[in-house]
């Protein structure tokens, strides 16, 4: 705080007065006033006086307001960090990646004054923009943390409940996920290995394995047990960080080697030299470009477009349609409940194909009257026309 007397651009001798306060319960909070122009000393020491007490004001309403939800979202982001919260560091990142795209227009506001209506509206937003209701979930899920960690820790004062608690976005209808029958599968597979494509192994081990992308990229020759026909899956490869973790599912599952299989991997064997891992390192693969490739070759080549999650899709839905029980394919594929099964039972058609022929509860003759009923209105309709 001072008063300092300077000259104007005339050669006026005039002074300002000049205040800085900084809270003395929260260090981020400072706040500044001057005045400039005061005629004589004794008026800028008097200014000085007036900006002393509007910034003392100032600093007690900051403080009553709590913390900024920008502040509050860099609290929780090191909470997690230190704290062990179970999340990896890329989760980590993600999530405040999350708040920064849809709660950017909160950033400088009090967290404190961000109500129910707030979270609808930026919900709204991402919905019009196109992000799925599951998404809009996760952005949901998010915020209620963030706040519930602020309210439990007492940085967010004024509120007992996070003003994302309870909103329910409805159910999104699903929708009928990408797949290819078996004949596309074969001219998929077939077609690649004649044009000798760099993807053929890759292609081919997720349609005879089920593997995901990245634990695909991830197996190792060391991996498979040749003698009991097994390959032990244990880890995956996450394009994003570059580095080998577990699965996704968080634990480690043996897939079966079938004929088809076996001949697969003795044909990539004789091709990959003292390669460790079994798929060669194609750079588009490292670059996560895995699903544009495939899509491309798909339509080139007259198939439907396809996600390279869908291969994983298609190895599910042949077994269950050979009648291998679902438990079995939960195992392989690692699932940890028969929910997502349910999908892929669904896509394959067997689970109410023939369901309804036991039910007979008509009597014979009533059926038999209803058929020659129906017979004889079709005949009577021919005759008319």
């Amino acid at each position: 705080m001072s008063v300092i007397e300077y000259q104007s651009e005339d050669g006026e001798r005039l002074w300002k007065a000049y205040v800085s306060v900084k809270s003395k319960t929260k260090s981020s909070v400072r706040v500044q006033r001057w005045k400039f122009g005061c005629k004589t000393q004794k008026i800028a020491e008097r200014e000085e006086v007036n900006l002393r007490r509007e910034c003392h004001a100032e600093i007690l309403r900051l403080e009553n307001q709590g913390e900024t939800w920008g502040a509050l979202v860099e609290s929780w982001e090191l909470y997690l960090r230190d704290h062990h919260s179970g999340l990896n560091e890329r989760t980590r990142k993600d999530y405040i990646a999350v708040l920064r795209k849809h709660t950017g227009c909160w950033w400088k506001r009090p967290a404190n004054e961000v109500c129910r209506a707030d979270v609808i509206e930026i919900l709204e937003q991402a919905k019009v923009n196109g992000t799925s209701n599951s998404h809009r979930n996760v952005i949901k899920v998010i915020i209620n943390r963030v706040f519930t960690y602020g309210i439990d820790h007492r940085i967010v004062s004024g509120i007992e409940r996070s003003p994302a608690h309870g909103i329910s976005l409805g159910r999104e209808e699903e929708k009928k996920p990408e797949i290819l029958n078996i004949q596309e599968i074969k001219q998929l597979l077939a077609e690649s290995r004649a044009l000798k494509h760099a993807w053929y192994p890759v292609w081919a081990m997720a349609v005879l394995t089920g593997c995901r992308n990245g634990e695909l990229n991830a197996l190792l020759w060391a991996d498979v047990d040749w003698e009991n026909r097994e390959i032990n899956l244990t880890k995956s490869y996450n394009t994003a960080t570059k580095k080998v973790k577990s699965t996704k599912a968080g634990y480690w599952r043996k897939i079966p080697i079938s004929n088809e299989l076996l001949s697969l991997l003795a044909e990539i064997k004789a091709d990959a030299g003292n390669r460790k891992e079994i798929l060669p390192r194609l750079p588009r693969w490292d670059q996560g470009e895995q699903a544009r490739i495939l899509r491309e070759f798909c339509a080139g080549i007259g198939l439907p477009s396809i996600k390279f999650h869908t291969l994983r899709a298609c190895f599910a839905t042949q077994l269950i349609r050979n009648g291998v029980p679902p438990i079995q394919i939960q195992k392989i594929c690692g699932w940890r409940d028969l929910e997502t099964m349910q999908r892929y039972i669904r896509l394959a058609g067997i689970e109410v194909k023939g369901a309804t022929d036991s039910l007979q509860v008509l009597p014979a003759i009533q059926v038999f009257e209803k058929a020659a009923a129906m017979f004889t209105s079709e005949h009577e309709k021919a005759k008319a026309g």
